[in-house]
């Protein structure tokens, strides 16, 4: 079982809110039974600590319903508001019963120091939480749930950037656009779910045959789209030209059967007249059609 889980199972099992209502009540009447009033009350003093006391009492209350929490960050705090309450509770009914005042103090504070030593527990785990959560929400946004590479939208910001450098530095950057020969063939014979296998495959051929700086994402459906930055025409071509020879000499196992397939490869390069990546990347898809008309498993380019 994992903590995060023993958590859940805690915080359903395992009212503190509750338990802290019941425990003040016993305690309000074991001081009436056991001490005796002040002869003189700081009603001020009072309303005070009693607002003090409700507040962390909402707060036990907020924390205490959302401790299934996965990050462990309302379970602490949950606790850590109660030791607080506690300690709070003590100074209150030191205005009304009278208490030994060093009991009062040493009580309070050992009370206060171990609830927010918890709640400083619980914040940390808050802010881990968050920050892995952030982390993951973005992967998710950024890639492709299947592929686990880079999804159209993310790559397109990558072209943006890569256009804008271009302008900037005159430096021309390429763009392939890769298509599966005949997949739907592929997925008519095996089923849909060998055809994921082989778009998983080849996006982690792709991704470990490329610079780090380059960029592979899928780009629809069967189709991927590479970003070579700081690229010219002739490089791209052949780039385009290896890894075409790659994936053809690559082969799929599936049930002790091996499955072979042909990429179709569109190449494209950045011009200085272009005034949008739109152009860049019309003329890759354009490129991508007369490789498909060519006979396929074959590079095409156009260069304007």
């Amino acid at each position: 079982m994992k903590y995060s889980d023993l958590n859940i199972e805690v915080g359903k099992s395992f009212n503190i809110f509750y338990l802290v209502i019941y425990s003040s009540v016993v305690f309000i009447v074991i001081n009436s039974v056991f001490y005796t009033l002040k002869s003189h009350i700081i009603f001020f003093q009072l309303f005070a600590n009693a607002v003090l006391l409700l507040t962390t009492l909402y707060l036990i209350y907020i924390t205490q319903k959302h401790s299934t929490n996965k990050s462990g960050f309302y379970y602490y705090t949950s606790i850590g508001f109660s030791f607080v309450f506690y300690g709070l509770f003590i100074i209150t009914l030191d205005t009304v019963f009278v208490y030994p005042k060093e009991v009062v103090n040493i009580s309070s504070k050992m009370l206060f120091v171990c609830g927010y030593s918890l709640l400083a527990i619980g914040v940390t785990k808050w802010i881990r939480y968050n920050e892995n959560r952030q982390d993951e929400l973005s992967y998710q946004a950024n890639t492709d749930e299947l592929t686990g590479i880079l999804n159209r939208r993310s790559f397109t910001k990558y072209i943006e950037h890569a256009f804008k450098n271009a302008k900037i530095r005159s430096e021309p950057f390429s763009l392939i656009i890769i298509d599966i020969d005949f997949f739907k063939d592929i997925n008519d014979t095996y089923g849909h779910m060998v055809g994921d296998e082989i778009l998983k495959s080849l996006s982690q051929l792709m991704e470990s045959s490329f610079r780090t700086t380059d960029k592979v994402c899928r780009w629809g459906g069967e189709e991927f789209a590479i970003l070579l930055p700081s690229t010219g025409m002739n490089n791209a071509n052949n780039v385009a030209e290896k890894i075409r020879k790659k994936v053809e000499n690559s082969s799929h196992q599936v049930k002790e059967k091996s499955i072979s397939y042909t990429i179709s490869l569109g190449v494209s390069e950045s011009l200085a007249i272009d005034e949008t990546i739109d152009k860049i990347i019309n003329r890759a898809d354009k490129a991508l059609y007369k490789a498909k008309d060519s006979g396929r498993n074959c590079v095409k380019a156009i260069r304007t």
